[in-house]
């Protein structure tokens, strides 16, 4: 139920930062944007509930507020309003009309945005540890596989 309300919030707060700078809901950009950031999250939050619930615990615990190092609050705080900004930015050029983008380079950018969201989710079905906070646990190992990196690539070796 947590993970539903928090997500519930997060559209809502999603909602109101493309759509309220803007002063209009007729903004099919933030829509297109908003229903993939949607679908996504939905998908990847459906696929942890289902096989790795341990993540999606340690997923919902996020932000400034849910990490204990008074350094790692400050980054936090200054990620959670860079991305407040991402979505503010271009709700506030839509209202104003500052710049013209091209519908390829919007589409490219929605594309970016899907498999930015892919890149997430592979990387969460290889490592049930990639919390939102910075903690170690002690049945966590170091992961040597997955999406982005190859054994082959990085030349790791076995110590002994």
């Amino acid at each position: 139920m947590k993970t539903i309300i928090g997500f519930l919030q997060l559209i809502l707060c999603l909602a109101l930062a493309l759509f309220g700078p803007a002063w209009t809901v007729d903004f099919w950009q933030a829509w297109l944007y908003l229903f993939i950031f949607i679908a996504a999250s939905a998908l990847i939050t459906y696929y942890l509930w289902r096989n790795d619930r341990g993540l999606l615990e340690r997923r919902i615990k996020a932000g400034p507020a849910a990490e204990t190092n008074k350094k790692q609050q400050i980054i936090q705080a200054f990620a959670s309003c860079a991305f407040i900004a991402i979505l503010l930015v271009p709700s506030l050029d839509h209202r104003f009309a500052w710049s013209h983008v091209p519908l390829a380079l919007i589409i490219a950018g929605d594309l970016l945005v899907a498999i930015g969201f892919y890149c997430v989710y592979r990387v969460f079905k290889v490592n049930t540890f990639t919390a939102a906070t910075i903690e170690v646990a002690a049945t966590q190992r170091v992961v040597t596989t997955g999406p982005m990196l190859s054994s082959d690539i990085l030349c790791i070796r076995e110590p002994w």
